[in-house]
């Protein structure tokens, strides 16, 4: 009777044991995700021009905390309403697209032109309204990697405060 507990005993430590190496290997893996998506960000603040594939990424990674492939990353944002139709994951990202992305994320509605036409342009103007981009500058102008990461920044901030 004793060696069977003593087996059971065994069992349960060698369950616990099975258990806690899965958890620390799911968290190795998630902390090397997380130091992948940051040197990404690190890579994007040296960019003379960001692409569209770099707006989808960051805004994956807004909506879901993480970033998988451009085409899982825009699939979840298509289901969001976020997704831009016509554009490849190499092409240079304009402020227009930036605003018009950021336009269905926050869901702004400030402009009546917007709202009605929902073209690039007007959803520049609307982020310019609401603070969120420049308005020193043309909505046909390519955007830099660290002008990304900063209206993303104040992305951030309004999407916390709403």
């Amino acid at each position: 009777m004793a060696g069977i507990m003593k087996g059971m005993v065994y069992m349960k430590i060698e369950k616990t044991l099975i258990i806690s190496v899965l958890i620390l290997i799911l968290s190795i893996s998630t902390f090397a995700q997380d130091l992948n998506q940051l040197d990404w960000l690190n890579d994007l603040d040296g960019k003379s021009a960001a692409t569209y594939g770099d707006a989808v990424k960051i805004f994956a990674i807004q909506t879901s905390g993480r970033s998988s492939s451009f085409r899982a990353d825009s699939s979840l944002l298509e289901k969001s309403g976020i997704a831009l139709d016509g554009y490849s994951e190499g092409e240079e990202l304009s402020r227009g697209m930036l605003a018009k992305m950021t336009a269905r994320y926050l869901d702004l509605g400030g402009s009546l032109m917007y709202m009605v036409f929902g073209a690039e342009r007007y959803a520049f103007r609307a982020c310019v309204a609401e603070g969120i981009m420049r308005g020193d500058a043309s909505e046909n102008d390519i955007i830099s990697g660290p002008e990304l990461v900063e209206v993303l920044g104040r992305v951030s901030e309004i999407r916390g405060d709403r």
